[in-house]
């Protein structure tokens, strides 16, 4: 077998929206303010809603979703059967379908994605043909709240790996800098926005800091 085709980092949006719990009311407005707002990536993710809704929502969110100006990126997390059936990216972690299996099903230039815990699994997740990875919890987190986050030095221990790692856990709009500057190549973010009080406002913020990081002569 060759080695794993990987899908250039410069197509991937650098601010990933985790729309968690999206079959939610409360959710699905918010991660449409942000869509709207110009949120480039929505990730649709739910733990707990069964498959039949999980499915059916799936479906309408992006199909809603596609009819925005700047259609965003849209990945599920976990149904790989979803993903399969809208035509989007797809994302999984030690509990879900492995990345071969992701990667044979959805073809070779499908975006899927990896969560990892530690700078050893970013490795072991470029070699299995991952597309990008969250690596979590960078900071503390109110959704771990045992953990005190690996901290932005986890970061550098990626360098070398050539595959986008996206920061999660604990990224505000003020720490954005801090994690591109210790080798993320974007951040995903759910709390700071689909908490915040102006999903719209704050997706800004987020697209600014961002924008401001990269290139410090836009802010």
């Amino acid at each position: 077998m060759g080695a794993p085709e990987h899908v250039s980092a410069g197509s991937l949006p650098r601010l990933v929206l985790i729309a968690d719990r999206f079959t939610r009311a409360g959710s699905q407005k918010a991660l449409f303010q942000a869509a709207g707002a110009g949120a480039p990536w929505i990730h649709l993710r739910d733990h707990e809603a069964p498959d039949a809704e999980f499915r059916q929502m799936a479906s309408e969110t992006t199909a809603r979703l596609r009819k925005i100006g700047q259609t965003p990126l849209v990945s599920v997390n976990a149904r790989l059967e979803v993903a399969t059936q809208l035509a989007t990216g797809f994302h999984t972690g030690r509990r879900g379908p492995s990345v071969e299996e992701a990667r044979l099903q959805l073809g070779p230039g499908a975006q899927i994605g990896y969560s990892c815990h530690m700078a050893e699994e970013v490795q072991a997740a470029y070699e299995a043909g991952a597309s990008y990875v969250f690596l979590s919890p960078i900071f503390p987190t109110t959704s771990k709240p045992d953990h005190p986050g690996l901290g932005s030095a986890v970061l550098h221990e990626t360098r070398g790996i050539d595959i986008p790692v996206y920061a999660l856990g604990g990224v505000s709009s003020q720490r954005i800098a801090t994690c591109l500057d210790a080798g993320a190549y974007g951040v995903a973010v759910l709390s700071g926005i689909m908490r915040a009080a102006d999903p719209a406002a704050a997706t800004v913020d987020y697209l600014r800091a961002l924008s401001s990081a990269i290139d410090p002569s836009t802010s």
